[in-house]
């Protein structure tokens, strides 16, 4: 093996610094988070010399204006002017079967089957190395007696809400690889809630694709308001959703349970939203613990980014409750990265998709 520039190895020892700058490196998994990312970059960069000197982890910014800050109630904006999409009618359909006693595969298989996009994308998913299934699923009731309701009904709305959020000006987050980051952090939770012995691990999934959806309720409702938070966190290296709150008076957590609340869906999906960087205060504080360390995984290899530059603190009660032993991060991030781009490819929505809607 080609031993590293020094200087290259120098610049990575400093991007450390600073991208874990918030959290405790005295920490065993922090350390271990550190030196997976000091490996990941001396690769990257020695690969790509000419452009690594110069790269900076976080951008700079001009000093910002907090007195043009006007703190605002969340109910009123909620009232007023923040406009909360709706999940699509074959979405609810499949919801109100879950809430059936009398509904049966058939049914689900029925609903499903009327939209060709959605069962494509389906079985797309199912045939992937991320759920490992020896033989070809080529039907959705086929499906659905493999992978069940639950899993199904996961995956229908992890698809339809993807293709919610699509209008939203690149200068305040590239869409790629904020669903990227999103994605990636479901999949480690639901490989984390296996290695625990969790069998219902969509949930998991589901609530790590979701975990930051706040965030894009923000950035296309207060286009405004978000670039000054991101302007914030960048002078003043601070988190962003302390800087979000600075600005805003409340942070994506708490309108990301709102919009949770608003689509009916689960009250315990919900609050591990509104908890994820706090999941000691959880009411579903295993659930939330889970979504805190895949997110903070996630934002410690920079794979992909909903804004966040820094990574969070990691709360010790949740690493304690988790249990999981330090060695398996490794595994379950080398895991992640050989599966993400291909999941990423199937779910993340293209242009063609939907030529209604204009990209930044």
């Amino acid at each position: 093996m080609t031993k590293p520039d020094a200087k290259i190895v120098e610049k990575i020892k400093k991007d450390i610094q600073l991208l874990f700058r918030h959290t405790d490196f005295k920490h065993e998994a922090i350390r271990e988070l550190a030196n997976l990312y000091f490996q990941r970059e001396v690769s990257k960069q020695t690969n790509n010399m000419q452009n690594a000197a110069s790269a900076r982890i976080i951008p700079e910014s001009e000093e910002v204006d907090e007195g043009s800050y006007h703190p605002v109630d969340l109910d009123t904006l909620l009232r007023t002017q923040i406009k909360l999409p709706s999940l699509p009618t074959i979405f609810n359909q499949i919801m109100e079967l879950m809430t059936d006693p009398d509904s049966s595969a058939h049914d689900f298989s029925n609903v499903i089957s009327n939209d060709p996009a959605l069962t494509a994308r389906l079985l797309k998913i199912v045939n992937t190395a991320f759920y490992g299934y020896r033989s070809q699923i080529d039907t959705i009731s086929h499906a659905v007696m493999i992978i069940g309701t639950s899993e199904l009904y996961a995956l229908c709305l992890s698809t339809s809400i993807l293709a919610l959020f699509k209008d939203i000006p690149s200068i305040l987050v590239d869409m790629t690889s904020f669903w990227k980051h999103s994605i990636g952090c479901g999949m480690m939770a639901r490989k984390i809630a296996a290695r625990k012995g969790e069998t219902n691990r969509e949930r998991f999934f589901v609530a790590g694709l979701l975990h930051d959806i706040g965030r894009l309720v923000i950035y296309n409702n207060l286009p405004n308001q978000a670039h000054q938070a991101i302007s914030y966190t960048t002078y003043h290296k601070d988190l962003l959703y302390n800087a979000e709150t600075r600005v805003l008076g409340f942070d994506h957590t708490r309108i990301g349970g709102r919009i949770l609340d608003k689509w009916k869906l689960p009250g315990k999906l919900a609050d591990v939203i509104r908890f994820h960087h706090h999941p000691e205060d959880s009411p579903e504080p295993f659930d939330t613990a889970i979504i805190h360390l895949s997110d903070i995984m996630m934002n410690a290899l920079k794979l992909g980014t909903s804004g966040e530059q820094f990574v969070p603190p990691l709360s010790p009660v949740a690493w304690k409750m988790i249990g999981l032993p330090v060695e398996m991060l490794s595994e379950i991030i080398q895991e992640t990265v050989s599966q993400i781009e291909e999941i990423s490819s199937i779910l993340i929505p293209r242009k063609q998709d939907n030529q209604s809607h204009r990209y930044y």
